[in-house]
């Protein structure tokens, strides 16, 4: 049985869950009687939260936004996710981050000491690597009770066992030894050594299934470089730069390098008003494209491929150009 405390916060747990609930709904989660249920939601409205009632068919109760912020009620997956957040705006917003790590400190401070050690291993192994915004479709949704067991599995150094689904689609097994977790551009990758490729690999996490630990522990390797940031950059460049080009930009080196990320190419001083840059992309065309966006007078100075998707693009610029909407309805 709930004693009336624990019971009153449940019941605020279970409003905060989702938009709406009946009476009874809610009795059979708290194994109460609806009359006890609407005792309890009085108790509520009493404490000064805003619970309100919603007549008819399909009708409940529902908590309205308030003056005040009621207690939260967080799973494992709920507050690592909140303390991740914060972390990651503490590092990366200076405008709100004094906010964000008093936020961070208090949840800290009062996280339960089941959640603790689960909490701290994924701070600890996991991190956030501003690579720019992804064009293309977004990834599915990862799991965080996976993220949790591989920085679990980074934490206390033991082997993985998983099935890995490559960019052709073919899947594999895969043993793993994991060393850290990085979250850019939209996924999460995984930085473990291969003992199937005996080196360094770079993992799509929405990719592993089957994913289990084991009690083999990891060798002490030398991790692949000082910077995991700079290494992670270089290994996906490696697979997004599947052509790559050089151009005169004729702009301020300041100007464009806001432009280029690392991982997709770099941006060397030529004069005041030039600067050189060498890039890729996983096509000609797309590169083509993303080019323009400097808004800036290009020099192609190579590869001839590069110069040839510039011709295509402009052609069909024109023939954008040139379309007339009411031929095509008197068509």
């Amino acid at each position: 049985m709930w004693d009336t405390p624990g019971r009153l916060l449940r019941l605020l747990a279970l409003l905060q869950r989702r938009r709406d609930w009946n009476a009874e709904q809610l009795a059979e989660e708290l194994d109460v009687t609806p009359r006890t249920v609407r005792r309890d939601i009085g108790r509520l409205r009493e404490l000064g939260y805003p619970v309100t009632t919603v007549l008819g068919a399909g009708g409940g109760y529902q908590l309205e936004a308030g003056a005040t912020l009621p207690p939260l009620m967080f799973d494992t997956d709920e507050a690592i996710a909140v303390m991740v957040s914060l972390r990651d705006m503490v590092a990366n917003t200076a405008g709100t981050a004094e906010g964000a790590l008093s936020a961070f400190d208090k949840l800290h401070r009062v996280m339960p000491p089941r959640l603790q050690p689960v909490v701290e291993a994924f701070l600890a192994h996991t991190s956030s690597l501003d690579l720019g915004t992804a064009i293309g479709p977004s990834a599915g949704p990862v799991n965080i009770t996976t993220l949790v067991l591989l920085a679990r599995a980074c934490r206390d150094r033991r082997q993985l066992l998983c099935q890995y689904r490559r960019y052709s689609g073919e899947i594999g097994n895969r043993q793993l030894e994991p060393l850290h977790l990085v979250h850019t551009m939209g996924h999460w990758y995984l930085l473990a050594y291969s003992l199937e490729s005996s080196g360094w690999r770079t993992f799509r996490v929405d990719r592993l299934s089957e994913t289990q630990i084991t009690n083999k522990p990891s060798y002490p390797r030398q991790p692949p470089a000082e910077d995991l940031h700079e290494y992670v950059t270089a290994q996906l460049a490696a697979g997004w730069r599947q052509v790559t080009g050089t151009v005169r930009v004729h702009a301020p080196c300041a100007q464009v390098d806001a432009w280029i990320r690392p991982a997709w190419g770099t941006v060397t001083e030529e004069t005041a008003n030039t600067c050189i840059v060498n890039a890729g992309a996983d096509s000609y065309q797309a590169m083509a494209r993303w080019l323009l966006l400097i808004g800036a007078r290009l020099t192609i100075l190579e590869p001839a491929e590069l110069r040839t998707a510039f011709t295509d693009l402009a052609a069909e610029i024109a023939r954008i150009a040139d379309d007339n909407p009411d031929e095509e309805r008197a068509i």
